[in-house]
């Protein structure tokens, strides 16, 4: 069967997968690459692009265009987020990845990402064994480096969402300065939280939500910390729950270390040890402000619910 491929590159991560999509399903993971190239850093509310981060991550698509050709893989949707929708100087970063590396890249809105981050949380969570299919109202979170999208849904078809300018990476920057952060500079982050997400007031259905699935970095790190886990397993993460306690927990243990001390945590991922304070305060005030006793991880986002939707879009056969 011929293969399809994804790339998706965040404010902090770029990632790939190239899989065989049958009746818009992923049957078989062939390639799955994630490197941490920090596009967004140093953005802030906007600005130009970091020379180093440009180079960085213009060296990893160069590297995933020469494993996807090598592969034969002529099917391939490459989409970035907030960096490049921040960044004044996105289309001549989009021009010099065409040159580099033939790929095109499409420059999506908040509301496509929302769409087709809740696309792939759907087909992962499909598979879970916990509540993350329950009827009733569901609330979807993605917390991205730049920015974060919030999403409730009946039915995983039908869709409210709302883009925040939360990000792991720009709060971090904006607000944690000190290793490790003062209780100041935590309370002002968490506080510069409450008025964007004073949207989920007006997302809230009757009887308020069900479940809250939270899907990229920052959900699937802390789950991994939370099961201790050495070494990376999709499966294991999609449908793992943390209560609202075990949140403010790790949150609690993550601000009373430094960041080399976090870095030598087994589950977290390598280049993440910075940024994990800021999305866990993220995290932490969605539950605190959804009234979620718990939240369930999911593997599958962006990136998947990109290949599916290119591949029912364009035929990945």
């Amino acid at each position: 069967m011929p293969l399809a491929a994804s790339i998706d590159v965040g404010s902090n991560t770029v990632r790939l997968l190239a899989a065989e999509v049958e009746d818009g399903r992923i049957v078989k993971e062939v390639l799955n690459l994630r490197d941490i190239t920090r596009l967004g850093e140093g953005l802030g509310m906007g600005g130009s692009l970091k020379p180093e981060a440009r180079d960085r991550t213009l060296a990893v698509l160069r590297e995933y265009a020469s494993r996807l050709d090598a592969m034969k893989v002529k099917n391939v949707s490459i989409i970035a987020t907030e960096a490049l929708r921040k960044a004044n100087d996105s289309a001549a970063f989009i021009s010099d990845v065409k040159s580099d590396t033939g790929l095109d890249i499409e420059l999506i809105t908040g509301e496509d990402e929302a769409k087709r981050t809740l696309l792939g949380v759907r087909a992962g969570m499909a598979g879970a064994v916990s509540g993350g299919m329950a009827v009733g109202e569901k609330l979807l979170v993605d917390i991205g480096g730049g920015s974060t999208e919030v999403v409730t849904t009946p039915d995983w078809e039908e869709f409210k969402a709302v883009s925040l300018p939360l990000g792991a990476v720009t709060l971090y920057e904006r607000f944690l300065v000190e290793d490790p952060p003062t209780p100041r500079e935590m309370g002002e982050l968490v506080r510069h939280c409450l008025a964007p997400l004073g949207a989920l007031a007006g997302m809230r259905p009757k009887g308020g939500w069900s479940v809250l699935v939270g899907t990229a970095g920052t959900v699937t790190t802390l789950a991994a910390v939370d099961m201790r886990m050495d070494v990376y397993d999709p499966d294991r993460i999609t449908g793992h729950r943390m209560s609202r306690d075990t949140v403010a927990r790790l949150l609690s243990r993550f601000m009373g270390m430094s960041k080399e001390s976090r870095r030598l945590l087994a589950g977290l991922e390598a280049g993440r040890e910075d940024i994990i304070l800021s999305g866990t305060a993220i995290l932490g005030a969605v539950m605190d402000l959804s009234g979620a006793d718990y939240v369930v991880a999911c593997d599958y986002g962006l990136r998947e619910g990109n290949l599916l939707r290119h591949c029912a879009s364009v035929g990945c056969r």
